[in-house]
């Protein structure tokens, strides 16, 4: 019983056949009082009528006409339709009552039921337009939601392929450099690439990565950055987690930021010039500051609080949190600074389709 039960909900096969029989009951029960007779053949006659008139508008007038803005030939045959087949049942009543021998005034019982027949024909061409525009409806709605978590996972993936785009030669620059000279660090700068790049090749192939690869990769790139100066400077990374739990988000979410700081941030002319970064993590939040000391001379983008690094954030943070996040940019005289913070509590059970 369970199985059939099961069945008829997940078929719209099955859930037809179960409502065209309770109608077909119905009149057939409807008719007993006049006789056996009379309900088998005309409460069957009824039944195919509405069948077809069913069937004839959910299936041929409506795709065919209708969707197609043919509305005049749409309507004229749908009168047609109801009309016709009143006319066929009215009249078929009236020939049963004359075989059965009931008294009945013909003219009289014709016009009756002409009027009932078309009334129960124009409701089933009501039904039948409800239930196509209805499943239309729930259809567009499906695709549309498809289409549109099939857009945001390609322009997701489309926008993280911007990353880091030429950081790579950089580094290979850097090493190269370092192994000219013959520096007792380069082995150790050949492993940290080797990991950077390992991530960026494999890891950020899925739409989500744990926070601590994330991490790793912002330590390797904030030491390759250092590799360019020769006297330390005022560059900090302070990571916190105080939260004993798996926390995942979207690869290189951070990188734009923390790359926008080293971009922007005279270290090589400007000693007092300095990069402040803190993630932190505590009560179901994520919290990203990154400080940078303004360039001696301001371009335009960075001025507004924009450029295509923050950006690519911004768009990137819509796509997989919504409203579940914030970002502050404080674009001060002596300084340039962005706070990020991302409820991941909600957004570790999004329904983002990237996820999977």
């Amino acid at each position: 019983m369970n199985k059939i039960l099961s069945y008829i909900r997940s078929s719209a096969k099955a859930q037809s056949i179960l409502i065209w029989s309770v109608i077909y009951t119905v009149g057939f029960i409807q008719n007993l009082w006049i006789s056996v007779e009379w309900s088998l053949k005309v409460g069957t006659l009824n039944f195919i009528c509405m069948v077809a008139i069913y069937y004839t508008t959910h299936n041929i007038l409506i795709p065919r006409l209708l969707i197609k803005e043919r509305k005049i030939l749409y309507f004229i045959f749908s009168i047609i339709l109801i009309v016709l087949f009143a006319n066929i049942c009215a009249r078929f009543e009236l020939y049963m009552l004359k075989e059965l021998a009931i008294e009945t005034d013909q003219e009289f019982k014709f016009v009756f039921s002409i009027s009932r027949f078309t009334t129960i024909f124009i409701l089933i061409y009501a039904i039948a337009n409800i239930i196509f525009f209805s499943r239309k409806s729930a259809e567009d709605a499906r695709l549309k939601e498809k289409l549109l978590s099939e857009k945001k996972m390609l322009e997701a993936r489309v926008l993280k392929s911007q990353i880091n785009s030429h950081f790579i030669f950089n580094a290979l620059n850097n090493i190269y450099s370092m192994t000219y000279f013959k520096d007792e660090y380069t082995s150790g700068y050949v492993l940290k690439l080797a990991q950077m790049m390992r991530y960026v090749m494999e890891d950020c192939e899925t739409e989500l990565t744990p926070l601590s690869k994330d991490i790793e990769y912002i330590h390797n790139f904030i030491d390759f950055q250092k590799l360019r100066f020769e006297n330390d400077k005022d560059i900090t990374f302070v990571y916190k987690n105080e939260e004993d739990t798996n926390i995942c988000v979207p690869p290189m979410i951070f990188q734009p930021l923390v790359e926008n700081c080293f971009k922007h941030t005279p270290l090589e002319v400007d000693k007092n010039s300095f990069i402040h970064i803190l993630l932190k993590v505590e009560k179901k939040q994520i919290y990203f500051v990154a400080e940078n000391s303004q360039p001696l001379i301001k371009n335009k983008p960075l001025a507004n609080g924009g450029g295509i690094g923050i950006e690519n954030v911004k768009r990137r943070l819509d796509l997989y949190f919504e409203n579940r996040y914030s970002l502050e940019i404080f674009n001060n005289p002596d300084s340039f600074k962005i706070e990020l913070s991302i409820d991941f509590e909600s957004s570790q059970n999004a329904s983002y389709d990237g996820n999977a």
